[in-house]
């Protein structure tokens, strides 16, 4: 049963509840989360900003134009490798992207993150309510006294 929590919680984890779809580029509204693939030009300009070459990028578009702005964490050289940064707005040009991608929720994806998360939740309790209430074995008891299988008191009721 343990087994099989472990593995569902894994399933949960690597499944997610959002994925990326290619959108044209210039068509994407304000406000909307995106991925940007830049090129060797735009990547060479965003490691001017962050000491890190990223040929990939991710946050919420604030203009699109002649120059593309976004909001993003953007990870620097100098807070290291693991650690996470503020983010900043930063300014690509056009024509220094290859590609855009929007966020969007998968409903499938979705429903196998809560069914799943159901799962281990219901597992969790029965497990917990079954190791309070002796584990499901009944404890061994002693067998009952000898004496007499009849009342001591008999009333009559006419």
């Amino acid at each position: 049963m343990v087994r099989a929590s472990l593995l569902m919680a894994l399933v949960i984890l690597v499944s997610g509840c959002a994925r990326w779809i290619p959108a044209r580029v210039g068509e994407v509204p304000v406000g909307t989360d995106v991925r940007l693939r830049l090129s060797e030009e735009g990547a060479a300009e965003l490691e001017e900003l962050t000491g890190t070459r990223q040929s990939e990028v991710s946050g919420q578009l604030l203009q699109w134009g002649s120059e593309v702005m976004v909001s993003a964490a953007l990870r620097s050289a100098a807070a290291g490798a693991n650690s996470s940064s503020l983010r900043q707005r930063f300014v690509v040009d056009e024509e220094d992207i290859l590609g855009v991608d929007v966020r969007e929720l998968d409903r499938t994806r979705t429903g196998l993150f809560v069914g799943g998360v159901a799962v281990v939740a219901g597992s969790a309790i029965v497990w917990v309510v079954s190791q309070l209430t002796g584990g499901g074995t009944a404890a061994p008891t002693d067998p009952p006294p000898p004496g007499p299988s009849e009342p001591f008191v008999r009333i009559r009721i006419p």
